[in-house]
């Protein structure tokens, strides 16, 4: 699933949470298949890392009293 920035802008920090939860969960999925050779689409987890990336951007930003 990829996140685009104004996206996730738009959710609440609980939000946020919950699909950082979310995502690092599937990236360990996905990381497990890759290494059992079951992955079929290896650059989802590229995307997965962008958008955990992005989340936390904002989850810092909105913690040090930025915008968001």
């Amino acid at each position: 699933m990829i996140l685009k920035s104004k996206d996730i802008r738009d959710k609440s920090t609980e939000e946020l949470q919950e699909e950082l939860a979310k995502l690092r969960k599937d990236l360990f999925d996905a990381k497990m298949s890759f290494h059992s050779r079951k992955l079929e689409n290896h650059s989802s987890m590229r995307e997965m890392k962008k958008s955990i990336a992005r989340i936390l951007t904002v989850l810092t930003e909105r913690a040090n009293g930025g915008e968001g």
